[in-house]
């Protein structure tokens, strides 16, 4: 599979970032680190693609305002509640607002949430990573917020915001080419989720999804369409984040 991520300088990606030159390394091997990705061992018989339904009422929600618009996304705290608990305790206390949005990476996603200007590190409740929390239920679709932090198969208060890269046909045979036990891992259902809604192939199953965008995706594509500069692929002029406010979905708001 065509890799289309670059590596960012500083070590801020670290490289469960990037896919292999040739092939789906990603999915179980390749890359120091990837080895154990779960995607071998989900039970897709029960798979349940959450992100395609519509919100539910009381629902968990996260307002992003930033200074290209708001993002609105519904979180999981039943599928990764480790996760969503400390995006919750940090936003609730202000640690996001006024971070800057950095790492936009060939027009596929954006980072936010690091802790200071080094981008290195990430906050969390008791300064330790959270180590990821998978499932075959959350994917890195179009407007998937996933976790991060520099140590691979953990993350902290660094978050990243799907747009999507296109899959070719070729793409799409090499990922049914994936083997679970002589049988393709990947049930149909999930490669039709990822030709219509998008995807950023490359992190399924290397980071926590925790939250998925269900108004804004116009700012998601303005934001992974700036103007960047320096090492870090940072936006040129500045985009940050003004709030992340907690809230609950209501269908009347909408």
């Amino acid at each position: 599979m065509k890799s289309i991520l670059k590596k960012a300088a500083a070590g801020i990606l670290t490289a469960a970032l990037i896919s292999a030159a040739s092939g789906c390394a990603l999915f179980g091997g390749g890359n120091e680190g990837l080895n154990e990705n779960p995607l071998r061992t989900f039970d897709y018989s029960s798979m349940k693609l959450v992100q395609l339904e519509e919100p539910r009422e009381g629902q968990k929600t996260a307002v992003i305002e930033t200074d290209a618009g708001t993002i609105t996304a519904v979180l999981y705290p039943e599928y990764a509640p480790n996760t969503v608990q400390n995006f919750i305790n940090r936003a609730n206390e202000g640690y996001y607002n006024g971070k800057d949005i950095y790492c936009v990476l060939e027009k596929s996603i954006f980072m936010s949430g690091a802790f200071d200007e080094s981008r290195n590190s990430g906050a969390t409740e008791d300064g330790q990573p959270i180590a990821n929390e998978y499932t075959a239920d959350l994917w890195p679709f179009k407007g998937a917020v996933c976790s991060f932090s520099g140590r691979v198969g953990y993350g902290d208060s660094r978050f990243m915001v799907m747009n999507s890269r296109e899959l070719s046909e070729e793409d799409f045979d090499q990922l049914r080419e994936f083997r679970n036990n002589n049988d393709q891992a990947l049930p149909e259902e999930l490669l039709t989720a990822f030709r219509e809604k998008g995807v950023v192939i490359d992190f399924a199953g290397a980071y926590t999804v925790f939250a998925q965008t269900i108004e804004g995706f116009d700012v998601i594509e303005k934001i992974c369409s700036a103007n960047v500069s320096g090492d870090l692929s940072i936006p040129d002029p500045p985009i940050y984040i003004k709030s992340v406010t907690i809230g609950e979905y209501h269908a009347q708001e909408q």
